[in-house]
């Protein structure tokens, strides 16, 4: 089976920075509207929205990669473990760096929203309620949506797509706003393309290549 190198295309970087020019619009025009519209159709209570949205736990993608990892690594199947440790460092990273986002943003969520009135930032707050931007469950699917489109360059854009629908679901239960959703969605597919970009640099002979 022929053995090709990832590519890394600048319409991939487009792609992942692109969400970013709808962040400042959203959270001053969009933000607000969605998360009552959601809360008034009550989509939190729809079963598909919670399945699709908890795909989005990173812990559950970090233990499967984990997992892959040691047993492919133990079988010497070298390029599979590289992959499953790609698709773990692309996870893991964009999620630290979400956190250390919500610590510096100290976004209220929806909820206090809708159940004070409160809406804004407070900077370096921490708690689940006023840490909203970005949203972790965003970079996740941000990050594995990426990862995936690079695995299989032919259904890129299908995949980038899917991954923002699971995203999406986030806003649609009112757990975030639409401008977290966003961002949490452009962290993780950037991350997905730097790690790429930083094994090539430091590790040009290991980085994983696809099969085709």
């Amino acid at each position: 089976m022929q053995r090709v190198e990832v590519v890394v295309r600048r319409v991939h970087w487009m792609a992942a920075l692109a969400p970013l020019l709808v962040v400042v619009p959203a959270h001053f025009f969009v933000d607000q509207r969605v998360a009552r519209w959601a809360h008034e159709q009550r989509l939190e209570d729809v079963r598909v929205l919670q399945w699709v949205t908890e795909l989005g736990e990173s812990t559950w993608w970090l233990i499967a990669a984990g997992v892959v990892f040691l047993i492919t690594a133990l079988a010497k199947r070298d390029n599979t473990a590289r992959w499953a440790f790609a698709f773990f460092a692309a996870v893991a990273g964009s999620g630290v760096l979400g956190n250390l986002l919500k610590l510096c943003f100290g976004k209220a969520r929806p909820i206090r929203l809708l159940e004070a009135g409160e809406f804004g930032f407070s900077p370096f707050s921490y708690g689940h309620a006023v840490n909203s931007f970005p949203s972790g469950h965003a970079t996740t699917f941000g990050a594995l949506a990426m990862m995936f489109a690079l695995l299989f360059p032919r259904f890129w854009v299908a995949f980038l797509v899917i991954g923002a629908a699971g995203a999406s679901t986030r806003a649609l239960i009112h757990a975030h706003y639409v401008s977290d959703v966003c961002a949490g969605y452009v962290l993780g597919m950037a991350c997905a393309l730097l790690v790429f970009a930083v094994w090539r640099r430091w590790w040009p002979t290991s980085v994983p290549v696809r099969f085709v």
